[in-house]
C-alpha cells in the first residue's frame, strides 16, 4: 500500500481513483464487481473510501486536491451511487476487508487517526444525503 498519511486520499490507489474519475475512465461496475468477493482487497476498500469524499466535495462538504475532480463526478455521482458507497463503507471499515487489516498492522495511533478520518466521511455522507431526502419530501409536498 503506497501510503504517506491517514487521510482517506493519502494513498496511491485513492489517488488513482481521483485520476480514473477526472478523466472520465472510472467504472462503477468494475467496482462493484471487485466488491463481489467475500473479502475486499485495498484497492478496491481505497476506491470506495475515496469515492465518499468526492461524494462530500461535490456536495461542497469537502476539498479536493483537484478542482476537475468534483466537475467530472457530478455527473456519474448522484445520491443513489452515494448511498450504494454508504452500504460498501460498513464492509470496507471491517475485518472482511484488506484496508482495513493494513491499517490494523500500522501504529494504534496511525489506525485510530484513519478510522477516524474513515468513520468521519461516512457519517458526514450519511446526514448530507438525510438532508437532501428531507429536501425532496418538502419539495414533492409543496408541489401538491
Amino acid at each position: 500500500m503506497g501510503t504517506w498519511s491517514t487521510e482517506i486520499l493519502g494513498n496511491d490507489s485513492a489517488m488513482d481513483t481521483l485520476g480514473d474519475l477526472a478523466a472520465g475512465e472510472f467504472s462503477f461496475t468494475e467496482l462493484a464487481a471487485d466488491l463481489q468477493d467475500d473479502y475486499i482487497d485495498s484497492s478496491a476498500g481505497d476506491a470506495v473510501l475515496a469515492l465518499i469524499e468526492v461524494a462530500l466535495a461535490v456536495r461542497g462538504l469537502r476539498e479536493l486536491p483537484e478542482d476537475d475532480v468534483a466537475d467530472a463526478a457530478r455527473i456519474v455521482l448522484d445520491d443513489d451511487r452515494a448511498a450504494w458507497l454508504l452500504t460498501q463503507s460498513d464492509r470496507v471499515l471491517s475485518s472482511d476487508s484488506e484496508v482495513f487489516e493494513l491499517w490494523q498492522e500500522a501504529s494504534d495511533q496511525s489506525f485510530r487517526e484513519w478510522l477516524g478520518s474513515a468513520e468521519a466521511a461516512v457519517a458526514d455522507l450519511r446526514r448530507a444525503l438525510e438532508a437532501s431526502a428531507g429536501v425532496e419530501t418538502l419539495e414533492s409536498a409543496h408541489d401538491n
